[in-house]
Order: C-alpha cells, then structure tokens, then sequence
C-alpha cells in the first residue's frame, strides 16, 4: 500500500463518521428531547443527565480518533496511535454499554454504578498523593442512597472493569473485526507488551547484539492499524446511534443496524 493510498484510507474513515463530528460540533449544548426515553430517565432522576455523560464520552472518542489518525498521518512514531485508538473504544464503548439496555432501570443503574466508580477511582488517585479524599467518599455513599432511593442494584450493573464493559457490547464477536480482539491488541500496546508491539509494526531490517540480542527497526504496520480504525469508527457509530435512538421523542423510526460491507461499499448479505 502506497502513502497515497494509504492516506486516502485513513481520510475516508474519518469521513464516514463526520456525521457524528459535525452534530456534536454544532449541537454542543444538545440535550435529551421532551417524551425521549433519556428524558423520561431525568424525570425520574434529575440529578446526573445521561445525555450529558454519553455525548462527552463521544466528544473523547472522537477527539482520540482524529489524533490517532494525525499521528499515522503526519510523522514517524510507531506505537502512541494504536494506544489512542484503545482510548476511542473505551470511550465509545463505555457510551454504548450506557445507552444500549431497553430497561430504564438497567440503565440508571449503569448510570450510578459509573458515576460511583470514577469517584472510587479519583479516591485511590489522591490518596495516593496523599490528598483529602472526603469528596471522593461522599460522591460514592450519595451514589449508593441514590440507588437505594431508587430501588436499583449497583452490584449487578458494575461494568467490571473495560475488558469485561467491552466484551458485553462487542457488535461482531468472534469475527476478524471483533471490537474485543482490537481492544486487547490496543490494550497490550499502551502496556508496552512484546506481543502487541511486534503485532502493530513490521520488521524491516535487525542486526546481531549479542548472542541471543538483536536490535530490529520497526515501522507501523498499516493494514493493521486500517483494520483497528475501521473498528473505531465503527463504534463511535454504535454509540451516536444509540445516542440518537434515546435522546429523540417517541415515537420514531430510528432502529440500530451492523450492515456490513465490502471493499467497494456494497452491503454483504449476512
């Protein structure tokens, strides 16, 4: 693949999601709409709107998407991109797992249980400072009385952790474009694993050390890198639909839909 290609590649996914871009560029204090299924949730617990939390996490992913691309785009790193791109899918990811559930009370308890854990987070952040952590403490039992209010179990919508959040809303499990498999793959380079970073780039020449050492240069492999945009791309899709879907009046005709595909466009028959 050529750096023209290549480049033509890279511009086309992040133009097949300007739709997502443009509407959180130009609707950016948007919020839910009277008679929406996101509304009728802050009727009924005004105090966090979920709109607010899912268009952030879609601003985040968004942002990541584009600055992974700048940095295939216009210099000679190797790695930092493919660790961007595991930023767009928990981001996007988290917006998915928040929106996706039918239940009212399945999402509200996600809601909470979210909220509760990045102030159990920021409590482990600052105290290992250490910093006064009394906030962080508050947040969480005012999230437990919240919930208890509202009769809703925090423990069993706890996301465990983001493999866990991701495998629960991964669109084509077991397939070669598996929003899991990429995550992994992203996650083992933002941890500098051997495995993952001989994945994400190529080998283009090595030399002898010492016995049983050698230095190798390493350049992105960009098939692969193809392969893990498309698959953020498609997850902020995900998400900006479902977004849509909640924060719209009812009644509508607005479905979700993995319509697949190929090369030149045409959607594949499943």
């Amino acid at each position: 693949m050529d750096d023209r290609e290549f480049s033509d590649s890279i511009r086309k996914e992040l133009a097949s999601r300007d739709e997502t871009a443009s509407f959180l560029r130009e609707h950016w204090s948007h919020h839910a709409d009277a008679g929406s299924d996101l509304a009728e949730d802050e009727t009924r617990f005004p105090d966090i709107w979920a709109a607010t939390v899912a268009r952030r996490l879609l601003l985040h992913a968004n942002e990541c998407i584009e600055a992974g691309s700048l940095l295939m785009l216009n210099g000679d790193w190797a790695v930092p991109q493919f660790a961007l791109l595991r930023a767009v899918y928990e981001s996007a990811g988290s917006a998915v797992w928040l929106l996706q559930p039918e239940d009212a009370d399945v999402r509200l308890a996600r809601l909470l249980s979210q909220h509760r854990e990045s102030w159990r987070y920021s409590e482990k952040a600052y105290r290992g400072a250490p910093l006064d952590v009394s906030e962080q403490e508050q947040r969480q039992r005012w999230a437990d009385s919240a919930a208890a209010r509202l009769g809703l179990d925090l423990k069993s919508a706890k996301a465990g952790g983001y493999e866990k959040l991701i495998e629960a809303v991964d669109d084509l499990p077991a397939h070669p474009e598996s929003l899991l498999t990429a995550w992994r793959l992203c996650s083992g380079v933002s941890h500098a694993k051997t495995w993952a970073l001989n994945e994400v780039t190529t080998e283009i020449g090595s030399h002898a050390m010492y016995e049983h050492g050698r230095v190798s240069q390493r350049i992105p492999n960009r098939e692969l890198f193809l392969t893990d945009l498309r698959i953020a791309r498609r997850t902020i899709q995900h998400a900006f639909v479902l977004y849509r879907i909640r924060t719209t009046a009812r009644p509508h005709d607005l479905v979700l839909r993995l319509v697949r595909l190929d090369a030149d466009g045409s959607e594949v028959p499943d």
